[in-house]
């Protein structure tokens, strides 16, 4: 989801229909607070008091707008995610490689990789954190990737049979356990890497449109 279209779609009711216009000046001052706060202490600290401070507004004026912590903390972080501009659209390799580029970027150079095991821990115990986080940075993601695979399954890039929600999980999924789970750096070959292995299993040979070995590469026409 790009940011324009948090600003956008229309949210938690009466709150924002009701009273004065809001000001994108102050949305904008408010998020830009919550990702330097979010950076700084991380989710367990993170308080509305210590944002409204930072953006020189007082609490009820973000709490106008966000009323509840995890509803902020989520729409900034959705201002962290790349967006569907800019993508390449070529074959389905170059554009799941694009988009597994840009996650990797995403969870290595924004706020979000570094507060993201505070708040993946925290939603265990924060139903309504987990359901804005899979509803409004999830499912976004993952709606795009989905169509891309979709698309190479309509083109014959792809077996027809091709596990598409599987497909997903594996190119996410390795870019997502170093940041959450070992800790270690991220590897920069890993969007490659993944869009390399589901090709291996699902890819369709262009030539003659034969299924490639599940297991190899090598006789693989598109690898990105």
């Amino acid at each position: 989801m790009a940011p324009d279209d948090v600003a956008a779609r229309p949210q938690r009711g009466s709150a924002r229909e009701r009273g004065r216009p809001r000001h994108p000046d102050v949305d904008a001052a408010i998020i830009a607070a919550a990702l330097d706060l979010l950076g700084e202490v991380g989710y367990a600290g993170f308080t509305i008091a210590g944002v409204a401070r930072r953006a020189g507004v007082g609490k009820p004026t973000v709490y106008r707008r966000w009323p509840h912590k995890s509803q902020l903390v989520v729409e900034a972080m959705v201002t962290q995610m790349p967006g569907e501009t800019g993508v390449r659209v070529g074959s389905v390799a170059e554009q799941l490689l694009d988009y597994a580029t840009r996650l990797s970027v995403t969870l290595t150079h924004t706020p979000l990789g570094r507060v993201l095991p505070g708040l993946v821990a925290e939603m265990a115990t924060d139903p309504q954190l987990a359901t804005s986080y899979r509803t409004l940075i999830i499912e976004p993601t993952r709606r795009l990737w989905r169509d891309a695979v979709q698309r190479g399954i309509s083109t014959a890039e792809l077996l027809p049979d091709t596990d598409v929600e599987f497909v997903l999980d594996a190119l996410a999924g390795p870019l997502y356990v170093r940041a959450l789970i070992t800790g270690a750096p991220a590897n920069p070959d890993a969007p490659r890497l993944a869009v390399q292995l589901v090709l291996a299993r699902y890819g369709m040979a262009p030539a003659h449109g034969a299924p490639r070995h599940p297991y190899r590469t090598g006789n693989a026409g598109a690898t990105p």
